[in-house]
């Protein structure tokens, strides 16, 4: 938009595109000062503006010079605005980049053969074909981009080579195109001459008779298939993310549940006698104890465990781990371990390494229900760009991985996609939960690495699992013997939780050692509690999550006014209110959803008899 005088006072996001100026650059200026470089005389420009000036309505076409110096073909259409009385204030132009068009019709218009010339030297693909899609004319490019001899195609229907499930499509477009008389764009996969599919993101101007009917049109092409692949990844990647947030809120809420089962059967299997009664309530527990493990499963996918990485040799992990494995996948499975000489050290979770090649075994395992052979190898591995592009999540950098490749059915291409979804499984009914490769996906992501897959159907599949190299040392770890301590005490727990049967499950266990436990229903009654407490509270036993007030916070609040008091967090899902644990002093310890009794009252002790320091246990 411009004044009266020409001056601009508006351009929309296209042209910043188009022309490669921004706003602030253009605004204020007249357009053919900034813009005109192309064949048009001054007297061009006199003439068009006295039509603009006597309210006109006026179409014409210019060669414009864009920021960058490229000259590009446009069709503008100038409409006059108005004020009350009609006098002409000012003008709106809108202009369509018709380079592309322009240049394919005067080539056209030329020589064919010059057409030819020009097509055979760029890189898209270009193509000359009648209205019912039978090809005249295909460029050398197609042999590169689809496989296909340029004159094999000639004669043949381009509609043979579109994917059927987008055939319908493209033909609605072309009828489209058709029925406007305008330039089409659209995206379509093709067939490779070696039987693949590959995306091509193709636009096609009309060929018209001398009576204007049309004929034909040209087509260009080109490969897209690397951009659709990204998309798809990156789409992929935000579903998953969606997904994680949605398990770690079903397993914070899971092991709430499950904290009160676990709990209550103990304390009954410690109250009866009865063989049958204690066999049921057994039955209660391992029931519990086997839905604990499926929720720890849901928090690894979602990223929401705590951990306690270790510097790691990661060849080492894998053959103290390789007697295991063998009882685990049978005697029918030949395992084949084969650790690479010289491998880097990486940072992670031990445990959760070890759950992420058992999780792998055991996915490999099933994959093979008539026997075969699982290998599981390391390497050091670099990765560039190239490879990060084609692996979002992936970073560039050194890298130690470790691959379980099986000689299984392997999984179709369509439902590769899915495989790291939690509860999607390939298996029958009654035979995974669907956990396995979604809590490897976890593992990997929450370890600042990532994990590929590639399977071929009757082949096999190989999962590969990238952990970022460290320059440090393993770290060997002691074994820990944990002395039989007398676990009651007679110090005071401030107890705060908002589900009412772990709390009471909480301050049953408490009172039962001999310590006096304050219940509050969440934080702000433990600040009620606390502040109507005279006597001396040693120590804060707090959920992560509660509404309104929730566990660190209150933790901070309390400490303000009790500096010696030491804390203990329990939750069924650490989110980022988790990494707070060491802001409070060092004071703080965590206790991992859903935990027995006995776990409680060891932790409770640990923390009262323990130097300043944070403890952890998950």
């Amino acid at each position: 938009m411009t004044d009266r005088e020409g001056v601009i006072t508006f351009v929309n996001p296209q042209f910043e595109r188009t022309y490669g100026y921004t706003a602030e650059e253009v605004i204020g200026k007249t357009t053919p000062r900034l813009l005109k470089g192309g064949p048009q005389r001054g007297e061009f420009y006199k003439d068009f503006w006295g039509q603009i000036l006597g309210g006109q309505v006026t179409r014409s076409e210019f060669v414009n010079r864009t920021k960058a110096g490229v000259l590009i073909d446009v069709e503008a259409t100038v409409n006059p605005i108005r004020d009350e009385t009609q006098q002409v204030v000012g003008f709106i132009a809108v202009q369509r980049d018709v380079t592309a068009r322009r240049r394919m019709e005067d080539a056209l218009r030329q020589n064919e053969e010059r057409l030819r010339l020009i097509t055979d030297t760029v890189s898209d693909m270009v193509s000359q074909v009648r209205l019912d899609g039978t090809y005249m004319y295909a460029s050398p490019a197609h042999e590169r981009v689809l496989g296909y001899p340029p004159k094999s195609l000639v004669g043949t229907s381009v509609f043979q080579l579109v994917h059927p499930a987008d055939l319908a499509r493209v033909q609605a477009e072309i009828g489209a195109a058709l029925r406007t008389r305008e330039t089409g764009r659209f995206e379509f996969r093709c067939r490779h001459a070696d039987g693949r599919y590959v995306w091509l993101e193709a636009a096609g101007t009309l060929l018209h008779d001398q009576a204007q009917q049309p004929i034909g049109a040209v087509l260009s092409a080109r490969d897209v298939t690397e951009r659709k692949s990204l998309e798809e990844q990156f789409h992929q990647g935000q579903k998953m993310e969606a997904i994680g947030r949605l398990a770690g809120g079903i397993a914070h809420d899971f092991n709430n549940v499950l904290t009160a089962i676990l709990g209550f059967t103990e304390l009954l299997l410690d109250r009866v006698h009865e063989a049958s009664v204690i066999a049921d309530l057994k039955e209660i527990k391992d029931a519990g104890e086997r839905a604990g493990r499926l929720t720890r499963q849901l928090l690894a996918f979602s990223r929401k465990q705590i951990m306690t990485p270790q510097v790691l040799d990661l060849n080492k992990v894998m053959t103290e781990l390789e007697k295991m494995l063998g009882r685990v996948i049978g005697e029918d499975v030949e395992l084949v371990v084969e650790p690479a000489p010289s491998l880097a050290a990486i940072k992670a979770d031990p445990g959760q390494v070890e759950q992420l090649l058992m999780n792998l075994a055991v996915n490999a395992r099933d994959a093979m229900p008539k026997g075969g052979r699982i290998t599981i190898r390391t390497a050091n591995v670099e990765l560039d760009a190239d490879f990060a592009r084609k692996h979002p999540g992936a970073a560039t950098g050194a890298y130690s991985s470790v691959a379980v490749e099986d000689t299984g059915h392997g999984i179709p291409a369509e439902l590769l996609e899915r495989v790291f979804e939690p509860f999607f499984t390939t298996k029958p009914l009654g035979k995974g939960t669907g956990l396995g490769l979604a809590t490897v996906y976890g593992i990997a992501k929450q370890s600042s690495g990532f994990v590929s897959i590639a399977s071929t159907v009757g082949v096999g599949t190989t999962v590969t699992t990238y952990f970022p190299q460290v320059h440090e040392a393993p770290q060997h770890a002691s074994e820990r013997v944990r002395p039989q301590a007398e676990l009651h005490g007679t110090e005071t727990v401030l107890v705060a939780e908002d589900q009412a049967a772990v709390r009471d499950l909480m301050v049953r266990v408490l009172e039962d050692l001999g310590y006096i436990a304050l219940a509050a229903r969440d934080g702000a009654d433990a600040v009620r509690i606390e502040e109507a407490h005279t006597g001396a509270i040693d120590l804060l036993l707090s959920d992560v999550i509660m509404p309104g007030l929730n566990g660190p916070d209150l933790a901070q609040r309390l400490l303000s006014r009790r500096p010696s008091l030491k804390v203990l967090y329990v939750s069924g899902f650490t989110s980022h209110l988790a990494t707070r644990l060491g802001t409070i002093g060092g004071r703080a310890g965590f206790l991992q959803k859903p935990f027995t009794p006995d776990r409680l009252a060891r932790k409770v002790r640990e923390m009262l008899d323990a130097q300043v320091g944070v403890r952890q246990e998950s």
